[in-house]
């Protein structure tokens, strides 16, 4: 146990001392990586806000019923008794087109439009909030609401928010896409970058094989050179992302504060950070011992 710390202690303070030895550019190396990782964690987080926005704006979702310009009184009491009793309503209020107009005509802007008019062209209108927002009970909801006396058109007023819902979805599978092309690409930077570090070290290697040394302990220097590339460059890349989502928020929050909400994009938190940082690391790990294996196989024959 003693002898295999030695050994990995050993490794990690050579790779070490050769990172310093040229330090700017292997911060170079690492900053291409946090670049290819930095990307696709922007992306996420933004459309993962989004997500939270959508959900909450989807509790203030409703239906609108529209009632025909020649329902009666009675067929408005029917409908208002029917909803009061109806199960999966969380509330509802009617707006009658008396009302409507006269709200209309509160608007400056509409002053012209309203002066034209010889009858009043809008309907009576309830107004509900289900207590549910799952898709297949609001259009259920939707369904026997329509078959009542009297109603022209029943409207859901969240279908924006399902199409924003659907290209949400299709972001998220576009980070995916994205993730694996970076991650090829990090493949690539990393692999190289071994690559070059072996054949620099080419005669060093040779001379350790003549004396015994074995595969392990060649490719442990390397190994731990993948892995550090990996790790600041997933400490970089956390770096920038933050630094990105700051600059973001500051023009996020004065648009939101013209809606009055305080929506703003959500900062890397500690998952995001693990799983980067895992990840990162773990490429770095898998390309050079690609590269070293493909190294020691040619020197071999």
């Amino acid at each position: 146990m003693n002898s295999w710390l030695t050994h990995h202690t050993q490794a990690l303070k050579l790779v070490i001392a050769r990172f310093q030895q040229n330090l700017f550019s292997n911060l170079f190396i690492a900053l291409t990586i946090a670049v290819s990782l930095a990307l696709p964690m922007i992306v996420y987080l933004v459309l993962s806000s989004f997500s939270g926005l959508v959900s909450t704006i989807k509790s203030d979702s409703h239906l609108s019923l529209f009632l025909k310009q020649d329902a009666t009184p009675t067929m408005i009491d029917s409908i208002h008794n029917t909803l009061a009793t109806r199960e999966g309503l969380k509330q509802f209020h009617f707006i009658s087109k008396e009302d409507a107009l006269k709200q209309l005509m509160i608007d400056n802007n509409n002053q012209d439009i309203m002066s034209t008019l010889t009858e009043n062209p809008l309907p009576d209108a309830f107004f509900i909030e289900p207590a549910s927002l799952d898709s297949a009970a609001i259009q259920q909801l939707k369904e026997d609401l329509s078959q009542l006396d009297g109603i022209e058109t029943v409207q859901v007023d969240d279908a924006w928010l399902k199409r924003l819902g659907y290209l949400l979805v299709l972001g998220k599978k576009a980070i995916f896409i994205l993730a694996l092309l970076l991650g090829f690409a990090l493949f690539t930077v990393i692999g190289n970058t071994i690559r070059m570090q072996i054949l620099t070290q080419q005669e060093e290697i040779e001379v350790s094989q003549l004396i015994g040394a074995t595969h392990s302990f060649i490719r442990r220097p390397f190994l731990y050179s993948g892995a550090i590339y990996g790790l600041i460059g997933a400490l970089l890349a956390l770096i920038i992302t933050s630094i990105v989502i700051w600059l973001f928020n500051l023009s996020v929050s004065t648009l939101a504060a013209e809606y009055q909400t305080d929506f703003s994009l959500h900062l890397p938190n500690f998952n995001v950070f693990l799983i980067t940082c895992i990840t990162a690391i773990s490429i770095g790990l898998i390309s050079a011992y690609i590269a070293v294996s493909k190294s020691l196989f040619k020197s071999i024959n």
